[in-house]
């Protein structure tokens, strides 16, 4: 409960503050003398970037693409600084966590990263990040929320600068329940929770065999990792117990309960088709069609909504609101948060670094910060962005949950979390395809991912 106070703190300061944004503007950040550059060393600085920013508000027509968006900071920057050329690449979430330790196994890693804590972790284990913590003036670092640099401080360094964090919650398509005259049984923005009892009579309600799939589930690939956790805690649950990362919890009888609960959800045809394959962006393809009920989700599901909608691929009518995940009779779960942050992987050249250093503060500045927060759905860590999305109800629900529930721990920052996330998926999806009973695919999974954590 310690580390679940901590995260709760880490996200819900920042809603609870009404911070005044900082008036410093694009260019707070930027390092020294602007527009100069005269007389300095070229530096060449590759940044390599997740696939989250696209059609950027106010700026659509200049974002049509994951990375113009960065593309745009690096000109700017590379504008105040001509001295400085910035090669921006950006990552699909597949390519992400496959292309970065294969460059770092070659020695070739970017010099800046933007990208999730679980897996910016992992390179802070393996050494091969600078300590941040003194390579930034204490100024710029009392504008953070300090929860979320105590999160991001590993083995006693910085190893990252926290960027945005979401926290995910059911995004539900109140449409499709309008169209049968179902919309009572969903849960209220002011009272957003409902029991597993609730929640198999409202997607049951929905269903339309081949035509509309009440509930999305993301188990073919551990990159949603939190639809599939959120499900084991509404069972009550957990993946670690108070906070003994030694071993996992999920075998227990609360998962048994809950992972035998999902596999009746899949015979009864209730969750999307070919359910251990579909990806996220098949989720979201069927959401855009008005084929899907509900899903786990942050707050982006709204930004990418939009931008299906400018190019087209959207179908039906979308009314989608953010409730809590179903859970069983006296279970009171929270959510997960997952933050993203900037890494600077280690330079041989000072004055290398010094140009990678201003380039960071440069990112995260506070306009940046508030840019990352609205268009990601998500929640800035600096204080000086205030609360941009405080009008949200959406946003204003997952702040009730936070509230009221607190949050989940997912062991993010554990150094064998990356190699543990991966085998929780085919056990789930050997259950749903009768290759296990629930408790056996639990069974082998704890016994698997024990193994890596005792390191025998």
């Amino acid at each position: 409960m310690k580390r679940a106070r901590k995260w709760f703190a880490a996200v819900a300061v920042p809603l609870l503050l009404a911070a005044t944004a900082c008036s410093q503007g694009g260019e707070s950040g930027s390092g020294p003398a602007q527009g100069g550059g005269s007389g300095e060393k070229p530096v060449t600085i590759s940044y390599w970037v997740d696939s989250r920013f696209q059609l950027i508000k106010g700026m659509e027509d200049k974002t049509p693409n994951f990375g113009d968006y960065e593309t745009l900071q690096a000109k700017k920057f590379m504008e105040l600084h001509p001295h400085v050329k910035i090669e921006v690449q950006a990552l699909t979430w597949d390519d992400i966590p496959k292309k970065v330790p294969a460059a770092i196994v070659g020695g070739t890693p970017p010099d800046i990263l933007r990208d999730y804590l679980g897996r910016t972790a992992q390179y802070a284990h393996q050494g091969v990040l600078e300590p941040l913590e003194t390579l930034l003036p204490k100024e710029e670092l009392d504008d953070y929320i300090q929860d979320y640099l105590n999160m991001y401080t590993i083995g006693g360094h910085l190893h990252a600068l926290p960027a945005y964090a979401w926290s995910a919650g059911m995004v539900v398509n109140k449409a499709l329940w309008k169209e049968k005259g179902k919309e009572a049984l969903l849960p209220k923005a002011d009272n957003p929770y409902w029991t597993i009892e609730q929640f198999d009579a409202a997607i049951r309600a929905v269903a339309d065999k081949g035509k509309v799939f009440p509930l999305g589930v993301q188990i073919a690939v551990p990159q949603g990792d939190q639809m599939i956790m959120n499900w084991f805690w509404g069972f009550g649950a957990k993946f670690f117990k108070n906070g003994d990362y030694s071993k996992v919890a999920l075998n227990s009888p609360e998962g048994v309960k809950a992972l035998e609960h999902l596999v009746k959800l899949n015979d009864d045809g209730l969750l999307q088709p070919s359910a251990v394959t579909a990806k996220a962006g098949d989720l979201d393809t069927l959401m855009w069609q008005g084929q899907l009920g509900a899903y786990s989700d942050t707050l982006a599901v709204w930004s990418r909504l939009s931008a299906a909608k400018q190019q087209g691929k959207t179908k039906g009518d979308h009314e989608l609101v953010m409730v809590h995940q179903p859970n069983a009779d006296g279970v009171k779960n929270g959510l997960p948060v997952g933050p993203t942050g900037f890494a600077v992987f280690k330079q041989k050249d000072e004055h290398k670094r010094k140009w990678v250093i201003e380039f960071l503060k440069f990112l995260n500045n506070t306009e940046h910060q508030q840019a990352y927060a609205v268009n990601a759905g998500q929640f800035p860590v600096k204080k000086s962005a205030g609360v941009p999305m405080k009008d949200d109800p959406n946003y204003a629900v997952l702040q009730k949950i936070i509230q009221e529930r607190g949050l989940e721990d997912m062991g993010l920052t554990i150094p064998k979390y990356a190699e543990i996330r991966v085998l929780l998926q085919p056990e789930v999806q050997a259950a749903l395809l009768k290759q296990k009973t629930p408790a056996q695919a639990l069974a082998d999974y704890e016994k698997a991912a024990n193994k890596i954590l005792s390191g025998k």
